[in-house]
């Protein structure tokens, strides 16, 4: 019995040792969801927040910050593809790619201005597929302040 016993505690003090590194761990606080560029922001998983930006004249922005909102580079995703679905289901395909400085993900489109288009957004972060879709009056104008304002609830 006092074998068992000499490997649990020796079993629980390694894990002691192992644990108290993870346990100091500085944990750093969420970030906000308040738009840095001018879009509105989501989360995928608690690692990545996503910031898309429609402008009226069509060109479509990604930004990408981790956990904390620290940013991080265009690169972190990969396999970014957007379609605007328009009345009568007609759909346009906008092709983006890294942007020049390497901070975020563009492509032009034509201008928006049907009130019932829908943005598709997919892309890929740590080998999982993201698709979203947002109704272009929640990206753009009247409609993005209000969602800005509920989804950071009023600050």
């Amino acid at each position: 019995m006092n074998e068992v016993r000499g490997r649990v505690m020796a079993g629980l003090v390694a894990a002691a040792l192992f644990a108290t590194p993870l346990a100091s761990q500085e944990m750093r606080p969420h970030g906000d969801h308040n738009p840095h560029h001018g879009g509105i922001v989501l989360m995928y998983g608690m690692d990545l927040h996503y910031e898309v930006v429609l402008s009226p004249g069509g060109k479509i922005q990604l930004w990408l910050s981790d956990g904390a909102r620290d940013d991080l580079p265009a690169a972190a995703v990969s396999d970014v593809a957007v379609e605007i679905e328009k009345n009568g289901g007609k759909r346009e395909t906008v092709d983006m790619a890294i942007g020049a400085t390497g901070e975020n993900w563009e492509g032009q489109g034509s201008a928006v201005k049907d009130t019932d288009a829908v943005l598709h957004l997919a892309f890929v972060f740590h080998d999982e597929a993201a698709v979203v879709s947002f109704p272009v009056p929640a990206l753009m104008g009247a409609g993005r302040e209000q969602f800005v304002r509920d989804s950071t609830h009023g600050k």
